[in-house]
């Protein structure tokens, strides 16, 4: 009888749902999600100790907000720009750590990348960084506000 009840019960529970729709895992966001770097231009990035990313506050009222990454030996951080409705996306005051690197040249390119980037575009998990229209950086995101 205690069984029934509770069967009864979690039915119930399970009836009343609140009709709200359960956000897609395939749907990312600038910010929420962490960006690792695939590709500089169409060169995948060269494997390093850590992975190179990039994770984007949430913006305040005017669309700014704040960035913290990793360059691959070097911490980077800074501000960026976005405009609701729009793809355009600025970054700036980018800094970084200043560790010897040996061997590792593609972490200037990624921070220059970075004070040139204009635009964006996002499919899916793929974010697209834009310089005047030429593709910068290719980015995978996984999201992190679960």
């Amino acid at each position: 009888m205690k069984n029934i009840a509770f069967l009864a019960s979690l039915l119930f529970l399970i009836s009343c749902n609140t009709g709200k729709k359960v956000q897609s895992g395939n749907q990312l966001f600038l910010t929420g999600t962490k960006w690792t770097i695939l590709k500089i231009r169409e060169s995948m990035v060269a494997n390093t100790q850590n992975a190179r990313t990039i994770e984007l506050s949430l913006p305040n009222k005017r669309g700014e907000g704040t960035f913290t990454g990793n360059a691959g030996c070097n911490t980077i951080n800074g501000k960026y720009k976005s405009e609701k409705g729009s793809s355009i996306l600025h970054f700036s005051q980018i800094a970084s750590t200043k560790m010897a690197c040996p061997g590792d040249s593609q972490e200037g390119i990624i921070i220059n990348s970075l004070e040139r980037i204009n635009s964006y575009e996002l499919s899916g998990n793929i974010l697209k960084l834009y310089a005047g229209g030429e593709l910068l950086l290719t980015l995978e995101g996984v999201n992190v506000t679960q």
